[in-house]
C-alpha cells in the first residue's frame, strides 16, 4: 500500500467540495466569533438570547426566534415580488394597500370602473407569487374593488400607493 488513504466513495470532489469546505470554514468561523462575543459578554442582545435558549435546550424560544425570522423573509420576498410583477406588466391599481399576518398578506386594491387590464394584472400578480411561495406556507389573497365602490382603505392595512 502507498500510504495514501483510499478516496471514500461518499467524499464530494471537485467545485462541490471546494464549496462545501468554504461554506464549513466560514460557517465554523462565525460560530468562533459568536463563541468570543458570548464569552466576553458583549454580544448583542438578540443573539445573546438565541444562544443562551439554545444552551439551555429552550427548543419552544429556537423555533419561534426561527419563525419569526423564517416569516420575516418570507413575507418581504413575497411583496417584493408582487411589487415587480406588477411593474413588469406596468400596471398599477389608484389605491393598493396591504394587512399582514403569519402566513398571509392580504391585499386591498382599488381600480377604475371596468379596468380588466390592471385587475387581470392584480389577479396574475398574486397567482405568480402564490405559485412560487405557496410550499412554504405563505400566500396572497386580493380583495380588489372600484373607483365607484367610494370604500376607504381598512384601517389595518398599510397604504402602498394611495
Amino acid at each position: 500500500m502507498s500510504g495514501n488513504k483510499p478516496i471514500s466513495p461518499i467524499q464530494p470532489q471537485g467545485e462541490k467540495s471546494d464549496a462545501i469546505n468554504q461554506w464549513f470554514g466560514e460557517f465554523i468561523d462565525d460560530i468562533k466569533t459568536d463563541h468570543f462575543l458570548m464569552s466576553e459578554g458583549v454580544a448583542p442582545k438578540e443573539k445573546k438570547k438565541f444562544y443562551d435558549d439554545l444552551i439551555s435546550g429552550n427548543q419552544t424560544a429556537v423555533y419561534s426566534t426561527v419563525r419569526v425570522g423564517s416569516t420575516m423573509y418570507f413575507i418581504s420576498n413575497i411583496i417584493k415580488d408582487y411589487l415587480q410583477e406588477l411593474k413588469t406588466q406596468n400596471r398599477l391599481p389608484n389605491r393598493l394597500a396591504l394587512g399582514l399576518s403569519d402566513s398571509k398578506i392580504l391585499v386591498w386594491s382599488e381600480i377604475n370602473d371596468n379596468d380588466n387590464d390592471v385587475e387581470d394584472a392584480l389577479l396574475i400578480a398574486e397567482a405568480k407569487v402564490n405559485g412560487k411561495y405557496h410550499e412554504y406556507g405563505f400566500y396572497l389573497n386580493s380583495t380588489i374593488i372600484e373607483k365607484s365602490d367610494n370604500l376607504s382603505i381598512p384601517s389595518h392595512y398599510q397604504t402602498i400607493i394611495g
